[in-house]
């Protein structure tokens, strides 16, 4: 079943205010840069103790983490039941610049940016017949990749939604959703047997490869970049850079400090290549996880903090940008 299509709006998720720019030095002045926009951290659900004092599960609303500090709640995203309320409902883009979800009151498809501060309605909604098991929005919030399947247990195939004219895409039987490019013009799709790359303008095929990838897409929609973690080896931490029209590689080592270990790797924009990693302490059920963000430089093999934020057991059901 298609999904279907309404009319556009916009509606308030939150208020945002740009940070202040520091005053310039008596003795030395110049020209401040302007000071990073906020993104997304990553998004949760509180963790509230179970009774009795044991353990503990996800509760409250949607809340999204950001750059600058703050937490903002989306009151009007969707949970489902369960041990994880997290299933299919909520996705952050890689840049952290949009969050998309599901409306709880009518199963509008929604996505928050952050420059804005506020969500906006796109032209989609949720077929009754559908449980969504799986978000993947793109980095520029245009296409919004769906997995599910249907309440009758019938086969459901993975498809990508313009959420500008609401029209859908089906991936062929067997394929699942990987990345999308930075700049939204590319999708690569991933089989057990091989990969494929789509232009979104078109949903014309670009190139086709018989072994299994996974990774970030590149803005020239060949690359792909897969951080790889060796707990037994950690000198084997490293990042891995194929092409997938020649199929050459190069392995980047990273050099982390103890207990550090890489999480992912993704593109940017301007075709820089960062890598998240995570360390955590404590006991299970009470640890924290240290995620920290690094550019790669592909000249040196040096990493440069670009951000660095603790997630701790009080947040449940966390999903990074990334």
């Amino acid at each position: 079943m298609p999904f279907r299509v309404v009319t556009a709006a916009v509606t308030a998720a939150a208020f945002m205010t740009a940070s202040p720019v520091q005053a310039p030095s008596a003795t030395a002045p110049r020209v401040q840069d302007a000071p990073a926009p906020p993104v997304i951290r990553y998004a949760g659900l509180g963790a509230c103790a179970n009774d009795g004092g044991v353990g503990r599960h996800p509760c409250g609303p949607w809340r999204l983490w950001l750059s600058d500090g703050r937490v903002l709640a989306l009151p009007d995203a969707h949970r489902t039941d369960g041990d994880h309320p997290a299933m299919g409902v909520m996705a952050v883009s890689p840049d952290g610049t949009r969050a998309a979800y599901l409306r709880g009151s009518d199963g509008a498809l929604m996505i928050w940016e952050a420059a804005t501060g506020k969500a906006r309605r796109t032209e989609v909604t949720k077929p009754d017949s559908v449980r969504i098991t799986g978000l993947t929005v793109s980095p520029r919030g245009r296409f919004v990749g769906v997995e599910g399947e249907y309440e009758s247990r019938a086969l459901f195939r993975d498809r990508v939604v313009d959420t500008a004219t609401g029209k859908t895409f089906t991936l062929p039987r067997g394929y699942t959703l990987a990345r999308f490019s930075p700049d939204d013009r590319h999708l690569m799709a991933t089989h057990r047997s091989g990969a494929v790359v789509y232009a979104t303008g078109t949903w014309s095929v670009k190139l086709r490869r018989s072994a299994y990838m996974t990774g970030d897409l590149g803005r020239d929609g060949v690359t792909v970049a897969k951080a790889s973690r060796n707990d037994a080896r950690p000198s084997g931490n490293r990042v891995t850079v194929r092409n997938l029209a020649t199929g050459k590689k190069r392995a980047f080592p990273l050099r982390l400090r103890r207990g550090e270990a890489p999480y992912r790797a993704r593109w940017d924009a301007a075709g820089r290549l960062d890598v998240l990693t995570d360390s955590y302490r404590g006991p299970s059920g009470r640890e924290s996880h240290t995620y920290t963000w690094y550019r790669l430089d592909r000249r040196t093999g040096r990493l440069r903090v670009l951000d660095s934020f603790v997630v701790t057991s009080a947040v449940g059901d966390v999903i990074l940008a990334g």
